[in-house]
């Protein structure tokens, strides 16, 4: 966890320090429309995994050089030992805020601060072991510093570095939630490809408590 957060200043310093250029600005500046599948897992609760897949539409937007923002809505399937697999709706948003650009002679290279929140609602859940069935509410937050390299115009790499934060809420008092709640190191790394015109695929590994990935495929108008 220290070394987590020795390397915020260390990202920080090479923001200030990289010299800024008019080099290429966003791909397509607009708003695309796009899928996705992720597998991420968020937490260990005694012996057992606390994972989700989440697959669904995503609306995104962004300027020409600072901002990017989306709106995500599918479903989110919960595999956790103690209940069966139950699948529910979720929703997310979140966006990134690019602080510079630069090009230290290697690539234009942007860094910037990413955050996006999501919820699910599970109705009806049963936990097993103990025979109890409860409301399920599901929260997620993430916070990290991105840093994007521009290989070529159709070829981006990225990693992105902070915390996540993961929350299960069940209703009611029978059940003890005290472990149900963790932040956690939250590491992804991936690249953009652009494989036709506007048409926009990203390949993701993500790690918190395992690793996961995710695929995405947008295209922008």
């Amino acid at each position: 966890m220290k070394m987590k957060f020795l390397l915020i200043p260390v990202f920080a310093s090479v923001a200030i320090l990289l010299p800024v250029s008019a080099v290429w600005g966003q791909d397509v500046p607009g708003f695309s429309l796009g899928g996705f599948f992720e597998y991420r897992i968020e937490n260990e609760i005694g012996d057992d995994n606390l994972a989700f897949t989440y697959y669904g539409a995503r609306l995104a937007f962004r300027d020409e050089r600072w901002v990017e923002f989306f709106i995500d809505g599918g479903g989110e399937r919960i595999s956790f030992d103690p209940v069966k697999d139950e699948t529910a709706a979720c929703f997310g948003l979140g966006g990134t805020f690019w602080l510079t650009r630069g090009d230290p002679g290697w690539g234009p290279l942007d860094i910037g601060l990413f955050g996006a929140g999501y919820f699910a609602d599970y109705s009806s859940v049963e936990f097993k072991d103990l025979g109890v069935k409860t409301d399920l509410k599901h929260f997620r937050g993430l916070g990290q510093l991105v840093v994007r390299w521009y290989v070529n115009q159709d070829f981006k790499a990225f990693v992105k570095g902070g915390v996540q934060y993961s929350k299960l809420d069940p209703s009611g008092d029978e059940i003890d939630d005290d472990d149900f709640s963790a932040t956690k190191p939250a590491v992804n790394a991936g690249v953009d490809l652009q494989l036709a015109e506007n048409l926009i695929a990203t390949v993701e590994l993500n790690y918190s408590e395992s690793v996961g990935g995710a695929v995405r495929l947008n295209y922008w108008f």
